[in-house]
């Protein structure tokens, strides 16, 4: 199992996962978008990615080999949804003080706990990949893919989740969220333990 996370999402957000799994934080490290790919088409049983994860894996969805997907809080383009002017004051909020940055942007999303990783500068490259734009086409593939909508995202709107759910067809799972999940409810989630409400294309 492959766990790509989000901007920023450091082990502390899930620390039971990180512990059982290869855990990839995008951006953290120097030369991630040179090496990521290789790293992901290894895993041939379960990828999940989170929110910028989530958006990575969905880039090279045709190239993975995972036979399972999960996507957390995905989107297509970001900017579609956040105004371009928000990420921007955010890469300035970076520049001036990245852990005072951190901190406001986990509060925001709802994720309470302490940093302990020393927060790498490289981590604002991935608020410059977020003002690029793709083009996506719908996605023909046999891959099982399980997208997760947070009905309660402060970041980004249930639309960005549904174009998602458009393009790359697979199961909806909406739950009672916000963009970031809690650990036990996504330990649930990702060994089938769920009730949600799930909408299949």
């Amino acid at each position: 199992m492959i766990f790509l996370s989000g901007w920023s999402g450091f082990k502390e957000a899930y620390p039971e996962i990180s512990g059982e799994c290869k855990y990839i934080v995008p951006f953290q490290d120097e030369g991630f978008l040179e090496g990521y790919l290789d790293e992901i088409k290894q895993e041939e049983d379960l990828l999940i990615g989170w929110s910028l994860g989530a958006s990575l894996i969905i880039r090279n969805i045709d190239k993975l080999n995972a036979k399972k997907i999960i996507l957390i809080a995905p989107f297509l383009n970001f900017t579609d949804y956040v105004d371009k002017r928000i990420v921007d004051l955010m890469s300035l909020a970076f520049k001036k003080n990245k852990e005072k940055c951190v901190i406001d942007f986990w509060a925001k999303i709802g994720l309470r706990k302490n940093i302990e990783t020393q927060i790498s500068k490289t981590l604002q490259n991935g608020l410059l990949l977020l003002k690029e734009k793709n083009n996506f086409d719908e996605l023909y593939h046999n891959k099982n893919i399980l997208i997760i909508a947070p009905v309660n995202d402060s970041i980004l709107p249930f639309n960005a989740f549904l174009d998602v759910h458009n393009k790359v067809f697979g199961d909806l799972l909406m739950i009672d969220s916000n963009h970031y999940v809690e650990e036990p409810v996504l330990k649930k989630i990702v060994f089938g333990e769920h009730n949600c409400k799930k909408h299949t294309r």
